[in-house]
């Protein structure tokens, strides 16, 4: 590969944020709020959790999210295929399709939010897309929080508001360690015929986002046999979180998620304050990392693990909390991983997190990091989901966006990394 400049002037001293005033690294272009209007609903809260490219149809991705409040009723599964884009339609943003949809009925569901995409095969639907696969969250009317997955024609979807449609979907509450059935399950990222989540037995705004902390854990889940495998690790940490998960080449799997680690030592007591200022809206804060690792969906182990600080930093002089949300292969053995981070004076970053794999197998120790720049109408607080040079999130309005640019050099910087 030929150097490029850019990547000389930044092994002499020149940081990214230089660069991208320079616009050889450029922010993206924010959509948002990037929503869908067709169904009526009686909330201020919409959102975006994930993205696929669409290979059926140039330009065009999935993304997946929530009409309504993805925590509490009202709220229906949101799903757009199309471009990316400022346009609009009676449906709503974007110039592609939009699709609302409920749960089946029959489950007595009191609300549906939809996590994560996977294309399966073309067809007649939007964006030459036949079947297509699913995974979310519902409420039923205790208020547990469950799991759900659907697998089937794309279209079969389009207005199913009512909850009528019932082929394809199948239910799931994880088990806790303990045997116990969870209070709340997540299923967040499906590849490859595989689905990673969370479980936790207490709720909070880190609970509900992260779920690491007392009584939580995460898992693969097998929709073939409706079987959950807990995941095992190796790394010293206390919790771990994984909201991405991908099938490589090989027919292997890598996740990216979180790990939280226990508070000891000097480290504890000069966090003491923050960590105390911070839980004042947070309550439920821990300290973690972002994780990269590759994992055998039959026995659950983890293998390859490696963590990340923000801006990798090694002493945590910055970074309070640094989490990563899914993954994506951009090829050339790089990884993409959307991130939020939050320092111990409350300043959250949102962007994306490039990783090497090495000929050994195992991650870089640093990763080159995209943050996103705050724009006239706000900033990215968190990034959700990411595909290619497209990415999913929460804006500083809490509207959902959706963004698109240029992430070439990132990409180029990444194979670089050892």
């Amino acid at each position: 590969m030929s150097c490029r400049p850019w990547i000389t002037e930044l092994s002499s001293g020149v940081n990214v944020p230089t660069l991208i005033k320079a616009g050889v690294m450029s922010n993206p272009t924010f959509y948002q709020p990037f929503v869908s209007t067709s169904v009526p609903v009686d909330s201020s809260y919409n959102s975006l959790q994930g993205i696929k490219k669409n290979g059926f149809s140039p330009d065009s991705y999935v993304l997946t999210g929530t009409t309504g409040d993805a925590m509490a009723p009202p709220g229906y599964g949101a799903l757009y295929v199309g471009a990316i884009d400022g346009a609009t339609s009676s449906s709503g943003s974007g110039s592609g399709t939009w699709y609302n949809f409920s749960v089946p009925s029959t489950w007595g569901a009191q609300e549906t939010s939809a996590y994560g995409p996977d294309v399966l095969s073309g067809g007649g639907g939007p964006g030459g897309i036949g079947d297509i696969a699913l995974a979310g969250t519902w409420i039923n009317g205790s208020g547990t929080m469950l799991g759900w997955y659907y697998q089937g024609r794309i279209s079969a979807l389009n207005g199913a508001t009512s909850g009528a449609v019932t082929t394809g979907f199948q239910q799931f509450q994880a088990t806790t360690n303990n045997g116990k059935a969870a209070r709340y399950t997540y299923l967040h990222s499906i590849d490859g015929g595989y689905v990673v989540g969370n479980y936790s037995t207490s709720g909070g705004p880190i609970g509900f986002a992260l779920n690491s902390g007392p009584g939580s854990g995460s898992y693969i889940y097998n929709p073939a046999s409706q079987a959950q495998v807990n995941l095992s690790y190796s790394d010293g940490a206390k919790y771990h979180s994984v909201f991405g998960i991908w099938e490589n080449d090989n027919e292997t799997y890598t996740i990216s998620g979180g790990a939280s680690l226990s508070m000891n030592g000097s480290y504890r007591t000069k966090a003491r304050l923050a960590v105390k200022e911070l839980r004042k809206s947070l309550p439920d804060a821990v300290f973690g990392k972002g994780m990269l690792a590759d994992v055998d969906p039959i026995t659950g182990a983890t293998t390859n693990i490696r963590s990340y600080n923000y801006t990798n930093e090694t002493n945590g002089s910055v970074g309070l909390l640094t989490h990563f949300q899914g993954i994506n292969y951009m090829g050339s053995d790089v990884y993409q991983v959307p991130f939020v981070s939050v320092t111990k004076g409350g300043t959250a970053y949102a962007g994306n997190a490039y990783i090497r794999r090495l000929s050994s197998g195992q991650f870089s120790r640093n990763a080159v990091w995209q943050t996103f720049e705050p724009t006239s109408a706000g900033s990215a607080v968190v990034a959700t989901s990411v595909a290619g040079d497209a990415d999913t999130g929460v804006f500083s309005n809490l509207a959902p966006f959706a963004s698109f640019g240029n992430t070439q050099p990132y990409f180029l910087m990444a194979q670089n990394l050892q």
